[in-house]
């Protein structure tokens, strides 16, 4: 494994997991950025599970607190180590326990910012996962955030947000007919630097992606194997 890839969110949790620390740092950083990443496959996996949007939001709130004090992580072996699989199983691990409960345990979980469900409630409310299986459904609602946090991350590197917005609906592959033309006399560039702009885009979208799913995996691998199941989440 390259030092590089040894040192990505997740493989910094495993290793900490692997020899026994309960109180790390950097291990905590890691796993507190992942789960900020990879709540809202969560809140959206509960409310499908049938609880109110007020107690899916306090059992994704009360889970990552208890994960984030690093209790659960015996269980995140490394040859099963796709942080997507053990956060769904812990989970509902994590639900089927709750009824013991009178409401989720909150403490710790000032380390995560207050969630933000308007944007999942109104992914809920279409019919894109509405005949998915719980797991496929979580699987496509996993792949949208991830491609959400790539965009977000091209959109902060891009110079110039005017263009990027135009340029975004192209990013994924050709629209209908040569949208370079229309591209280009709207942005006051010529064909051929709308084609260099938006090969450099796609350059940069796949170089994003690739780093973003390296962080969940535990082995270098793996990457690509995730990355085709992910696409294949989103296909309908």
């Amino acid at each position: 494994m390259s030092s590089s890839f040894a040192t990505t969110r997740w493989t910094v949790v495993l290793d900490a997991a692997r020899h026994g620390e309960t109180d790390t740092t950097s291990a905590g950083r890691a796993l507190s950025t992942l789960c900020q990443t990879y709540w809202p496959p969560l809140y959206a996996h509960a409310r499908r599970r049938g609880l109110a949007p007020a107690d899916a939001e306090d059992a994704v709130q009360g889970f990552f607190a208890r994960l984030l004090r690093l209790e659960s992580l015996a269980d995140a072996k490394r040859e099963r180590g796709r942080f997507r699989a053990f956060l769904l199983g812990s989970f509902n691990h994590y639900l089927a326990d709750l009824h013991d409960h009178a409401r989720a345990e909150k403490r710790g979980a000032h380390l995560l910012p207050a969630l933000d469900t308007a944007a999942t409630e109104a992914a809920l409310a279409s019919a894109a996962c509405a005949n998915l299986a719980p797991d496929r459904a979580f699987d496509r609602t996993w792949a949208l955030a991830l491609l959400n946090t790539v965009t977000a991350r091209l959109r902060t590197e891009h110079a110039n947000p005017e263009h990027f917005d135009a340029l975004l609906p192209c990013l994924a592959g050709r629209t209908a007919g040569s949208p370079h033309a229309d591209l280009a006399a709207k942005l006051g560039l010529t064909e051929p630097a709308v084609r260099v702009a938006l090969h450099r885009l796609r350059q940069r979208y796949r170089h994003f992606l690739r780093e973003e799913v390296a962080q969940t995996v535990a082995r270098p691998e793996d990457v690509d194997a995730e990355l085709r199941h992910l696409l294949a989440a989103l296909t309908p």
